[in-house]
């Protein structure tokens, strides 16, 4: 019988978790004043390195997307070592996150077609 999922996708998933809640409730700067979300998680093949995708909630038009990605990047290794605490795994992938900006594009392709089928009707 064949597994319906890999360990890498497993661990990816596990990871996904962990690090949602890690930065929802560990990370107290207060410089994150928008809700991130994590939409994607890839592990290597080797599980050394993990890409983590992430998105925001953004509340005001001063947000920069640039700045947070710089501050996850920089707490990757505190957020690393609550993972080792919380996961028991022989190695715990390096983490670098990723922008995922899937969701702007995706609203307006559909704001675009909407107008589309307002003007053919």
């Amino acid at each position: 019988m064949e597994k319906s999922f890999s360990r890498s996708s497993r661990i990816a998933h596990e990871l996904q978790k962990n690090i949602a809640i890690i930065i929802q409730f560990f990370l107290k700067d207060p410089r994150f004043k928008t809700i991130i979300t994590i939409s994607e998680v890839v592990v290597s093949k080797d599980l050394s390195y993990a890409k983590v995708f992430i998105s925001f909630l953004k509340k005001n038009n001063n947000f920069n997307s640039k700045k947070i990605l710089i501050l996850l990047n920089k707490a990757s290794g505190y957020i690393r070592k609550l993972l080792c605490q919380k996961l028991r795994l022989r190695i715990i992938p390096n983490i670098v996150f990723y922008y995922d900006d899937s969701f702007e594009k995706g609203n307006k392709i559909s704001l675009l077609l909407s107008k589309l089928t307002k003007n053919i009707h």
